[in-house]
């Protein structure tokens, strides 16, 4: 009796440890993701900075 309750108890614990581990390897997937997406975002704000600059430049040419 103590055998079974023993080897279903391992068999719980390995189950636990394989989604454990696959569960770190989904949170280190989405963290590079999020890294990606974040990058991305300061590039797009980046260029948006520099278009709005020249619409500046252009309000201020022509205010001239």
């Amino acid at each position: 009796m103590q055998s079974g309750l023993f080897t279903e108890l391992e068999s719980k614990i390995e189950g636990l440890i394989e989604e454990v581990e696959l569960l770190r390897l989904e949170v280190s997937e989405l963290r590079q993701e999020k890294q990606s997406l974040e990058e991305d975002r300061a590039q797009t704000e980046q260029g948006l900075q520099r278009m709005l600059g020249k619409f500046d430049r252009l309000k201020d040419s022509e205010d001239i």
